[in-house]
């Protein structure tokens, strides 16, 4: 549907999930999702559902798969006609960090809290005693 006419605007053809919507030239991939309905692009680790949330790239929130290509910011970037867009929220039980690790919640306390302050007591020449 390349260049069809949406209200009289020039439109294009985007798939999100496997649902063709048309959008108008110029709009961003986050635009059309929330067109679409779509209250979600992602999955956090603990499960909660994320979206575009400053618009401008920073927080990463509004990650989605492209065309194939993982982790793009739908915030940033614009429909093109026959593009395709995974938001990857149907049976995705977890996200992977950028780091690529799961999981980072540390279950054990490393950090030693044990004073190694040596105080031994000397006694000088005269007869005092000094902490060091």
């Amino acid at each position: 549907m390349s260049n069809a006419l949406i209200g009289g605007r020039v439109g294009v053809r985007v798939t999100i999930n496997d649902r063709s919507i048309d959008v108008e030239v110029g709009t961003t991939v986050a635009a059309a999702l929330v067109m679409a309905g779509k209250s979600g692009t992602r999955t956090s680790v603990g499960g909660e559902p994320r979206a575009a949330l400053c618009g401008m790239g920073v927080c990463q929130e509004c990650r989605v798969t492209i065309d194939g290509r993982q982790h793009a910011l739908a915030c940033q970037t614009l429909c093109h006609d026959g593009q395709t867009i995974c938001t990857c929220t149907t049976g995705m039980t977890g996200a992977v960090s950028m780091t690529g690790i799961t999981n980072t919640t540390n279950t054990t306390n490393t950090t030693d809290t044990t004073d190694t302050t040596d105080t031994t007591d000397t006694t000088d020449t005269t007869g005092n005693t000094a902490t060091r």
